[in-house]
């Protein structure tokens, strides 16, 4: 495998090109976003969603002709889980957030070398912050550009179980994030909420927040390819709730049981706690 430094550079420079795009349509509110549904429940979506989309479907395409592009705003994505290499794109993630004039919204752009995560970078355009990581063998880097221009290590942190802070999705009356927060313990204090997977895993991947857990039938690769290759370079796990590495060559774009990312000696904790929940959602 390359050291995919190339594919680095390359990915940071389109997304940073994308962020002034994405960062237009913000300001410029609802009178610009057209905010509409998707058919069948499929989410929201603006015309910042589309373009962005486009322009780095198109860019991964010429430069990486090889590979295999799957973006959540392109419906034809062929036969990808065969590709030795497949780029996932989420060209902004949390579209409920960025229309509602929030921060927590991200473009995200992640490769897969042989079904792993093996490179993801992860912009935050309204709050300025910058994460990207390498996660292959024998080379790592997991680094973030803050709103000053500074870098740092990504590092995923520990806590002890009664203290964690989980981050998870937003709240409503139903929703399996209350069920979440009790069998892990973790109080409303404790407890965090934004819209988008990106900002979540990056959270983790940053200390942050030491937990996130999502239950299953949501979350889909392109959420999690490239926050998932922070966590893991930074020192952090991400599996499924059954301890699974998650699978980014099968046949549904959806991860079926759910996601986990924590730092490494947290996780077999958080799964054992979770597995009560699983088999009642399964």
């Amino acid at each position: 495998m390359t050291s995919l430094h190339a594919e680095l550079a390359f990915t940071l420079e389109l997304v940073r090109e994308c962020g002034e795009v994405a960062m237009r349509y913000w300001r410029g509110g609802a009178r610009v976003l057209a905010l509409r549904e998707k058919p069948l429940g499929g989410g929201p979506i603006t015309r910042a969603d589309t373009e962005v989309n486009d322009r780095i479907v198109h860019a991964l395409s010429r430069r990486f002709s090889g590979d295999a592009v799957v973006a959540e705003e392109s419906h034809d994505h062929g036969p990808w889980q065969r590709s030795e290499r497949c780029w996932f794109v989420d060209p902004i993630d949390g579209t409920r957030e960025f229309a509602r004039g929030r921060t927590g919204w991200t473009i995200q752009v992640g490769l897969c070398v042989q079904g792993q995560p093996a490179l993801g970078v992860v912009f935050e355009p309204a709050a300025g912050h910058l994460s990207w990581a390498i996660h292959t063998e024998g080379h790592t880097v997991a680094r973030r550009r803050l709103p000053s221009g500074q870098e740092v290590e990504l590092r995923p942190a520990g806590a002890p179980l009664d203290a964690l802070m989980l981050i998870g999705g937003r709240l409503y009356p139903l929703s399996r994030q209350h069920d979440i927060r009790r069998a892990l313990g973790v109080s409303s204090e404790r407890a965090l909420s934004v819209g988008s997977v990106g900002v979540r895993m990056t959270s983790v991947a940053r200390g942050d927040a030491h937990v996130y857990v999502q239950a299953p039938g949501h979350t889909k690769v392109w959420d999690t390819c490239g926050p998932a290759a922070l966590v893991l370079a930074g020192g952090g796990r991400v599996t499924d709730l059954r301890g699974r590495p998650l699978d980014f060559r099968a046949l549904s774009v959806t991860h079926p049981c759910g996601v986990v990312a924590s730092h490494a000696t947290l996780h077999e904790h958080v799964l054992e706690r979770m597995a009560p929940l699983l088999d009642r959602w399964l």
